[in-house]
């Protein structure tokens, strides 16, 4: 069932990134189809920067980052952040989970999360 796997990779994500287990929201954003935010465990021991997109696909920047090489632990691709500002695309009814020297894809794609 999408839904039964989509909470299955959620926990799996979850799982692997301490940031998203343990650290506080921060520098939240809404928007009428998204939102983003940053998790900060431990000054950066783990560190996430996450888009979510309801709806329609969204182009999300995140401002105040740490530099870095990041991987989407949704579509497993890497971007290389030296100014401090993050931008990514998220699908429709998706997510960026962008996670500073992270493991890259995990789990496999789903309805909701591709």
């Amino acid at each position: 069932y999408p839904l039964y796997q989509h909470i299955k990779r959620l926990n799996q994500i979850r799982r692997a990134i301490p940031a998203l287990q343990k650290a506080p929201m921060k520098d939240a954003r809404e928007w009428g189809s998204g939102m983003s935010f940053i998790r900060d465990y431990n000054n950066g021991q783990s560190y996430a920067v996450v888009g979510l997109s309801i709806g329609s696909a969204q182009d999300i920047t995140v401002g105040n980052v740490r530099n870095g090489t990041y991987k989407d632990a949704v579509t497993g691709q890497t971007i290389v952040v030296s100014s401090g500002t993050l931008s990514f695309h998220v699908k429709a009814n998706s997510a960026g989970i962008w996670v500073l020297n992270g493991p890259g894809k995990i789990g496999s794609d789903g309805t909701y999360l591709k």
